[in-house]
């Protein structure tokens, strides 16, 4: 006799990047397993990782290599919250080098979006840079260390065109080469009026406030991206 099959809850939650509803579900135990190799994983695994969790659990319905990555740093942390507890345990560290115990809500998590955000960046009066979001690899990439030439590649991968008063030239139509060469060529204001595409993106939000024990100061901390809330 054939044992009964179990029946998983399923979940809505409504995407950051374009206000779409999306159905998920719990980690199982068969995954919540991968998810514990993820301390012993290299910056690669983490991506991929990550994103075979979130994809498994949203019923392989989404464009996993599409994705921007606070849409699946939401997600991810919806599916903790279902699978392990709404409830994060953090560590505050204070000026005095106290460290102090917090905990937040994965419910009180905020999607902060700046008015003035824009995927169209003018470098000059007559040319500007269409931008992509980033995906999870490229994320976990660039905070796997601070050298420039990681933020050089993460913007030349996410330039999705470059345009002028006359012309569109679509980044998929070009080396690599070709569009590193032209972020090379940038002069340092303009390379910065394109940083402040990723300053400005969306991003999942929490703010942990708690008093130090050992000097009695208020701390206010500002959690952002998977690097600081995965525990």
């Amino acid at each position: 006799m054939a044992l009964p099959k179990l029946t998983t809850p399923t979940y809505e939650l409504v995407l950051p990047s374009n206000g779409n509803k999306i159905k998920y579900r719990p980690f199982l135990v068969r995954e919540h397993k991968v998810l514990l190799t993820m301390a012993e994983a290299d910056n690669s695994e983490v991506g991929r990782i990550i994103r075979e969790l979130v994809d498994v659990c949203t019923f392989n319905k989404l464009n996993m290599l599409q994705l921007p990555h606070f849409d699946i740093e939401y997600i991810f942390m919806n599916l903790r919250a279902k699978s392990i507890g709404e409830t994060v345990e953090v560590t505050v560290t204070c000026d005095c080098g106290e460290k102090i115990p917090a905990s937040f809500s994965i419910d009180s998590l905020q999607v902060e979006k700046k008015p003035e955000h824009t995927n169209k960046i003018m470098i000059n009066d007559s040319m500007g840079v269409e931008m992509r979001y980033p995906v999870i690899d490229d994320v976990v990439a660039v905070f796997a260390s601070n050298e420039t030439d990681n933020v050089i590649e993460l913007i030349t991968n996410c330039i999705s065109g470059i345009f002028d008063t006359d012309n569109y030239w679509e980044t998929a139509d070009q080396t690599k080469e070709e569009i590193s060469e032209f972020v090379l060529s940038l002069t340092k204001n303009q390379f910065d009026k394109i940083e402040q595409f990723f300053v400005t993106a969306p991003k999942i939000v929490q703010i942990i406030e708690c008093d130090c024990p050992a000097c009695g100061k208020h701390n206010t901390s500002r959690l952002e991206g998977l690097h600081n809330f995965f525990v």
